[in-house]
């Protein structure tokens, strides 16, 4: 069983010999870059660097897939008008401005939505990778999800205003039909160009912005409909503690579901288990592999897998200034574990 076999058949429910190691968000580690001499800004727009980046999340950093698709999760806001933030080595695009603030008048779906943007590089990343990897390991895709996009297209605020206000729904709708219609286009432009699993983030629908009342309103629906038009398996990302949505992010028809270290991983696990969905989760990111020791790293990687978790991983994307050496205890824990 090589690693792509193991990933995929535990994606898929199925017994493997240890839990597969890696990250399904972000991995831009200024620390790897230097070592694969593949930095942003460079490696977020060129098809070779990202590439390079990628590879060296497995050759490096002991992950066992790898992710297409660049560091951040604007690329679908990007087409769709929002303007970004420049990176730099140790900052990844970010919103800038909502340009559908104050107007919808001008919100339409361009008919060449894979040609704009950085879809074109991501196409030349994913045949890179493929060249070079083959079948040995799996290869995601990742971008935000069609809430976030709306978000980011409108602003956060105003629009969580507007699914409380009858009068505004129509404009909601509006909006998450472009944003939906991007996002299954995104899905399946990743499975089409060999991606064996895509994972949606949606940070802007985590329970600390929005309660679970709203969450099944909105999201619940708009996700099923997302996950039903995907090529391939969908793996959804909440951040926060999403203790809360969890039954309902299992509701959606998604493969596996992952989870912060904010959330109970144990009765995540339970929930998920019983609606035949997996998890990934769930070392912290912002406290213990940002600023922890590599002991502490360990130590959680390995409570990680007494709870459950079918994926060892970060709990969100890896904050760039993060210690490698703090990203290598995953794979050690993961192995020491599995050799009690």
């Amino acid at each position: 069983m090589n690693l792509k076999e193991r990933f995929m058949n535990r994606l898929a429910g199925k017994e493997v010999d240890m839990t597969p190691v890696g990250s399904t968000t972000t991995y831009g580690v200024v620390e790897l870059m230097k070592k694969c001499g593949a930095e942003r800004p460079k490696a977020d727009t060129d098809p070779v660097a990202m590439a390079e980046l990628a590879i060296a999340g497995y050759k490096m950093a002991g992950f066992e897939w790898v992710k297409a698709m660049g560091w951040d999760i604007t690329p679908i806001s990007e087409v769709l008008g929002c303007t970004l933030g420049e990176p730099k080595i140790d900052l990844q695009y970010y919103i800038k401005e909502h340009p559908y603030a104050e107007s919808l008048d001008d919100l339409d779906y361009p008919d060449d939505f894979l040609q704009k943007g950085r879809f074109p590089a991501y196409k030349e990343q994913f045949r890179i990778l493929k060249e070079k990897l083959g079948d040995e390991v799996a290869i995601y895709g990742e971008s935000e999800g069609a809430w976030t996009a709306a978000c980011n297209l409108v602003g956060t605020e105003q629009f969580l205003k507007w699914t409380m206000k009858k009068d505004q729904q129509e404009n909601v709708g509006k909006v998450l039909e472009v944003t939906t219609k991007a996002a299954i286009e995104s899905i399946n432009f990743a499975f089409d160009n060999g991606a064996d699993y895509y994972c949606i983030a949606e940070p802007s629908s985590g329970p600390a912005l929005m309660s679970p009342r709203t969450w099944k309103q909105w999201v619940l629906p708009l996700m099923k409909e997302v996950v039903a038009a995907a090529k391939g398996p969908i793996v959804l990302h909440v951040c926060a503690n999403t203790d809360m949505i969890i039954p309902l992010m299992c509701e959606t028809g998604v493969a596996a579901i992952s989870i912060e270290e904010k959330a109970d991983l144990k009765k995540a696990v339970e929930i998920a288990h019983e609606k035949d969905v997996r998890v990934f989760g769930n070392v912290a990111t912002a406290t213990t592999l940002f600023m922890g020791t590599p002991e502490a790293c360990y130590q959680e990687s390995i409570a990680s897998l007494e709870n459950g978790a079918d994926f060892l991983t970060p709990g969100c994307g890896i904050a760039p200034g993060s210690p490698l050496e703090n990203v290598l205890q995953l794979k050690k824990a993961r192995d020491d574990y599995f050799k009690r």
